[in-house]
């Protein structure tokens, strides 16, 4: 065997050899991610209420406006208020809400952010202890996914797991996960996640409460492959 046919067999050698390490570590590095059965964006809401029965007799807002903290949402007029201030059972001072005149509550908005749903408009009677409305806390926007994990998989969830968020532009969000529900389903682990991120947190200026997204779940890989990806990929500055 001539020089150059034992040169061209170490070269064909060596390129299976580095071909099949490259496989080795894609399948290395894809095992350590696993998809979403869905994903939406949530958000924290708070009830708008009121602690007496009265018929509303003004409606400032509407469902999808924006609130400020102390922001007037609704005038409740009130027989039962009027009653308990004439006779000393109550004081304005001590009562939940703002007090106009001697028998109108003036409801208003306990945080920032969006009017999510309105159970009663302006003109209906609303009983006592009633939710009048729903605000979305602005700045509690994240991500809640459903994942369906093999025992295996669901013991390879880190402490702490991030999740990488796609959403319906491409834009892509790594978000923290703070929060995991399971449940036992035809012998796998369905796994409810909730994840944050500042940047959802503060919105993402396109897409609502209820928007699908794609969810990825990035789980523990040890072992020596593991360790020479991450080593290979360190020489070229990606991060595995």
């Amino acid at each position: 065997m001539t020089w150059r046919k034992r040169i061209g067999l170490a070269l064909g050698l060596l390129s299976v050899v580095v071909l099949a390490a490259g496989l080795t570590m894609l399948v290395n590095y894809n095992s350590g991610k696993v998809a979403g059965k869905s994903a939406s964006l949530v958000a924290e809401d708070y009830p708008v209420g009121t602690d007496y029965s009265g018929t509303i007799t003004q409606q400032y807002v509407h469902t999808g406006d924006q609130v400020t903290a102390g922001q007037p949402l609704f005038e409740v007029e009130s027989a039962a208020l009027e009653r308990d201030l004439a006779q000393g059972l109550v004081t304005k001072e001590n009562l939940t809400h703002e007090v106009k005149g001697e028998n109108t509550l003036v409801i208003t908005a306990t945080n920032a952010g969006q009017v999510d749903s309105i159970a009663y408009a302006s003109g209906a009677f609303v009983p006592a202890n009633s939710t009048i409305a729903t605000v979305q806390q602005a700045g509690t926007m994240y991500v809640e996914a459903d994942f369906l994990l093999s025992a295996k998989d669901y013991a390879r969830i880190p402490a702490q797991a991030d999740i990488d968020i796609t959403l319906p532009n491409n834009q892509e969000i790594t978000a923290q996960v703070s929060q995991i529900k399971v449940s036992t389903e035809n012998g796998e682990a369905r796994t409810i996640i909730r994840a944050y991120s500042d940047e959802l947190a503060n919105g993402t200026g396109l897409f609502a409460v209820g928007t699908p997204v794609q969810a990825t779940l990035h789980l523990t890989n040890d072992g020596v492959v593991t360790d020479v990806t991450n080593t290979v990929t360190g020489w070229f500055g990606v991060q595995a």
